[in-house]
């Protein structure tokens, strides 16, 4: 997982931390990207299955390119959440993943991909979250094993650059590692070529459903909504 901050003034950083208090609290190995300015606040939670990876915007590879985004512009996006950082950081999601495959620090075939700030989408209590999050531990796909909420046999009119799909859940997806390093060399060449050619870059889940429309064999999926079965299901 990864958590930055002052990217968006949808919620307080607090807020965010303490939902993501709960993923940290939880009995399973895990990695997470940390902003620096909040590693102290938080390193309480480092431990033997908590590792923290300092971080800042200039760590993100998008940043680069900032330039070159002269388009950018969402329809119907909600001002207070999806700035261009908040897009950026979700378009990273896949390159924390592979850096994390790339440190090996538990020496693992599988991974997992998990918001830190996700629990507020669950209806359950703290201790049902947390146990949810270590069930996680306990599954195994050799494929890209990813949530979807809308058909993916059913396409959309809308433009794909500028309105939210939601062929895909965002918030959690995992599987084996090369196929996890993969989807994210994918995913790299497919933001780069979305900023070379039309200067703009949208939710992380258009990106994933334009690279699944090439490479439906890769994915492993499975339906959910933004609730508890985004976990459940995996």
């Amino acid at each position: 997982s990864a958590f930055l901050s002052n990217v968006n003034s949808r919620r307080p950083v607090e807020e965010y931390i303490e939902f993501g208090k709960h993923l940290l609290l939880s009995d399973v190995n895990k990695v997470i990207f940390i902003d620096e300015i909040l590693y102290d606040s938080l390193s309480i939670y480092e431990n033997a299955k908590t590792t923290f990876i300092k971080i800042n915007k200039q760590t993100i590879y998008l940043y680069a390119y900032v330039d070159k985004i002269i388009n950018f512009s969402l329809s119907g996006a909600d001002n207070n959440k999806d700035t261009l950082d908040y897009i950026i950081i979700m378009c990273n999601k896949t390159e924390w993943i592979k850096q994390a495959i790339e440190l090996d620090l538990y020496k693992t075939d599988q991974f997992v991909w998990v918001d830190f700030g996700i629990r507020y989408i669950f209806n359950c209590s703290n201790d049902d979250y947390r146990n949810k999050i270590e069930t996680l531990n306990c599954k195994s796909y050799d494929k890209v094993r990813i949530a979807s909420i809308w058909d993916l046999n059913t396409q959309s009119n809308q433009n794909y650059y500028t309105t939210i799909m939601w062929y895909f859940a965002g918030g959690v997806f995992g599987g084996q590692k090369d196929k996890l390093l993969l989807f994210a060399e994918l995913i790299k060449k497919q933001c780069l070529n979305i900023i070379e050619t039309k200067g703009t870059l949208m939710w992380e889940v258009n990106v994933w459903y334009l690279i699944y429309q090439q490479n439906s064999e890769l994915f492993s999926t499975y339906y959910c909504d933004h609730n508890n079965n985004i976990i459940d299901n995996y």
